[in-house]
């Protein structure tokens, strides 16, 4: 309940300043899973929407946002609808939103490319995960979840799943640069939410 208020609260006060969000970038994305691997998938992130997998199995669609900045926060809000491919077999399905740290911004790669699978996960990428459900589910799911990167504004944003027997359609990404100056309340809705 708190969450809703404080995100409500949050809603409200971009919507009435608008100097405090700049620089929009929507994105799409859609994957189907079997067995732990990509039967299709695709969307709008790097390499023409390629899905990557890393060691610890997680499977990312990276997607540029803007250069680092320490002095702006990040507003992500995802959506999507997933389903079983099987309904009558157990899904498996586990999906996080991700970014690239300030240490992998200091390699200099800019937006070249993400942090790819052979990279420090621990050092380089940060996961916040967001559904994590394993059972039966005849009906298809629909999920919308908003986050706030408080710290610095990220040069990726990644979408992460992980697991069997799902698919996801329908997916959309929205990464926010906000601003953090004197003249915009970002500063503001930090201290709100800590």
């Amino acid at each position: 309940m708190k969450k809703s208020v404080i995100l409500l609260t949050i809603a409200l006060i971009l919507t009435f300043t608008a100097p405090v969000s700049a620089e929009e970038i929507t994105d799409n994305f859609y994957i189907t899973v079997g067995a732990g691997i990509i039967i299709s998938g695709g969307g709008s992130g790097f390499n023409d929407g390629h899905w990557y997998v890393y060691p610890s199995n997680w499977i990312n669609e990276w997607f540029y946002d803007h250069p680092f900045d320490p002095t702006r926060g990040k507003i992500i809000h995802i959506e999507f609808d997933w389903a079983a491919m099987d309904p009558e077999c157990t899904t498996d399905i586990t999906v996080a939103v991700n970014w690239s740290t300030p240490e992998y911004s200091q390699l200099g790669l800019g937006n070249t490319e993400p942090p790819l699978p052979g990279c420090d996960e621990a050092l380089y990428i940060v996961r916040e995960t967001f559904v994590d459900e394993c059972g039966v589910f005849a009906e298809p799911q629909h999920v919308s979840y908003d986050y706030i990167i408080y710290d610095y504004n990220p040069e990726w944003v990644s979408i992460d799943v992980m697991g069997c027997n799902f698919e996801i359609t329908n997916g959309v990404i929205v990464h926010e640069c906000a601003v953090d100056n004197e003249e915009t309340s970002w500063g503001a809705i930090k201290a709100l939410i800590q």
